[in-house]
């Protein structure tokens, strides 16, 4: 080969070489952008808003899967919806049927120590309960649960339990609002324990080493108890440690916690919080549509918040919100 055929060899490979270059960059570019999930993605971490077609309540984020659930309850649906990681929300199982005159009425959504998701199905005072979803198979209705408790909160314990909220609306006398202690056995006969009552209406619950923490909408308290004394002896809403305290028009809702007990949820009234340990509360957006369900990805330091629709002609939205 001569001298001005090796130069052209030559040039032409450091051609090649600068293309790679930049085709891999432009590759990480368009890596980094994305929302995925993947072992080989890089996670949204917003402030982002994710536009949804459906009636949006409970979230629940599964780490060990990377994936986002969330309730439908859209009567034409009533589903659990799966994220993608980018705009797609597909249907992960399809819950049991309601009959013609009931409504849909889905609550907070979570995975309990034997594999299955448990979501609390509202009930208006006569048809509640709690639907477990296996893995595979069909979803199914608990039997043996008070029909008349209307359920919103549910969050499993480090020992595999489950803790659940409830109250009784209508001419219940007093403040009916309940946390207990579900047991579920086997073919989905469940019972349930009182640990705490008194309560106006807990709508979340979370569970953070001993600590077992209660968001009561109707006084707009959130309260702490020693789940060990709670099991141990039956509390009454008045012996829980205030945590934090809000007024009744902030409407607060369902809750989930960081490993270092940082309580987060969001209300009616479209503000989302932020709770440390010590009790210190700090807003994390606000002027949003109504805040239901709320999850948390520890790993990526970024929080889930089903927001609903501002009117019937919009979408509701998952909005992520980065946590620092």
């Amino acid at each position: 080969m001569n001298m001005t055929a090796r130069q052209d060899t030559d040039s032409f490979w450091a051609r090649a070489r600068r293309g790679l270059l930049v085709a891999t960059g432009f590759a990480l570019l368009s890596l980094a952008a994305c929302g995925g999930n993947g072992d080989d993605e890089v996670a949204d971490r917003g402030p982002t808003t994710l536009e949804v077609q459906a009636k949006l309540n409970g979230l629940y984020w599964d780490a060990q899967a990377s994936r986002l659930y969330l309730t439908d309850d859209e009567a034409s649906v009533n589903a659990i919806r799966i994220w993608d990681g980018d705009d797609k929300f597909s249907v992960a199982h399809q819950l049991p049927a309601m009959e013609a005159n009931q409504r849909h009425s889905l609550g907070q959504l979570t995975r309990a120590a034997d594999g299955k998701l448990y979501v609390t199905r509202f009930g208006f005072g006569s048809y509640g309960t709690v639907v477990a979803v296996p893995k595979s198979g069909q979803p199914y209705n608990l039997t043996g649960l008070a029909g008349d408790r209307r359920r919103i909160a549910i969050t499993p314990t480090a020992d595999g339990k489950l803790i659940d909220g409830w109250f009784r609306g209508g001419g219940a006398p007093g403040p009916s609002g309940v946390i207990s202690e579900l047991t579920v056995a086997a073919g989905g006969q469940a019972s349930e324990q009182d640990l705490i009552t008194g309560l106006s209406k807990p709508a979340g619950v979370a569970v953070v080493g001993d600590q077992l923490f209660v968001s009561d909408q109707g006084t707009g308290k959130v309260l702490a108890y020693s789940l060990a004394a709670v099991r141990a002896q039956p509390a009454k809403a008045e012996d829980g440690r205030v945590v934090a305290e809000f007024i009744s028009a902030d409407s607060i809702d369902l809750m989930t916690a960081g490993p270092d007990g940082t309580l987060f949820f969001g209300g009616g009234a479209g503000t989302l919080y932020a709770v440390a340990p010590d009790g210190k509360v700090r807003t994390l957006a606000s002027g949003w549509p109504g805040i239901r369900g709320v999850a948390y990805d520890a790993q990526n330091k970024r929080l889930f918040a089903a927001v609903t629709a501002p009117n019937a002609a919009s979408p509701a939205t998952i909005r992520i919100v980065p946590i620092d």
